[in-house]
């Protein structure tokens, strides 16, 4: 933004604005564009991963219900497909900028905002339902965290829309300032919302099945957070 911070923030219709959106702080100019783009592909692939130990985190719970249902499984699963389709409409909407293909960017970004809302909805309600949110002391702190998270992104997004309306229907000073923080906010707890991975998946490490292809994770041999199965 301190390379391009004029032309970032100019408007349309040339009323004054202090922020610049996400999109032309980080995607509209050059070198920021490629920046954003590097880091956004390097936790492309580790993300994807998750997803899919996520999926088994919640299959796997001591405490969930018993016997385990047909249809319990098919929302983990399909929690889980919403996860994979809300990174792969992440990296989608970070490879074209709303300057090079305006169309795609919006409908990417539509897909990335339902995908990201539903994952956490649906995520959240799993961990609960599971038993994971009692398997340990930290699944409790997890829930209380995911809740609020998910309760602020949708807060934000809603007045990151009505500000977008305000500022096409009366282009009016400083809303669109509004709306690029109201943006900022969404990115930032849609991150800290899945920064609760730390809790879900604490003392635990990851591995890579070759022969069934999956993400799994394990138990460390130490640690401090026994899970209970009673």
């Amino acid at each position: 933004m301190m390379l391009h911070w004029d032309e970032a923030t100019r408007t349309h219709c040339g009323v004054p604005n202090y922020f610049p959106s996400v999109s032309a702080a980080v995607a509209a100019y050059s070198p920021e564009r490629y920046i954003w783009r590097l880091f956004i592909g390097i936790h492309g692939s580790p993300r994807l991963l998750l997803a899919l130990a996520y999926r088994n985190f919640l299959i796997s719970s001591p405490l969930k219900p018993f016997p385990p249902t047909k249809w319990f499984n098919f929302a983990c699963n399909a929690t889980c497909v919403i996860n994979l389709l809300e990174n792969l409409f992440l990296l989608l909407l970070t490879s074209i900028s709303s300057v090079e293909d305006y169309h795609w960017h919006k409908m990417c970004f539509i897909g990335f905002v339902v995908c990201s809302l539903s994952f956490m909805g649906l995520s959240t309600w799993l961990f609960s339902y599971s038993g994971r949110r009692r398997t340990n002391i930290l699944g409790e702190q997890s829930f209380n965290y995911k809740i609020t998270c998910g309760v602020a992104e949708t807060v934000s997004l809603i007045c990151a829309m009505y500000f977008f309306y305000r500022h096409n229907a009366f282009c009016e000073p400083f809303i669109y300032s509004m709306f690029a923080l109201s943006e900022y906010a969404v990115v930032i707890f849609n991150v800290l919302f899945h920064l609760t991975a730390y809790y879900d998946f604490h003392s635990k490490r990851f591995t890579l099945l070759s022969l069934s292809g999956v993400a799994q994770y394990e138990h460390l041999p130490m640690h401090n957070y026994e899970e209970k199965r009673t």
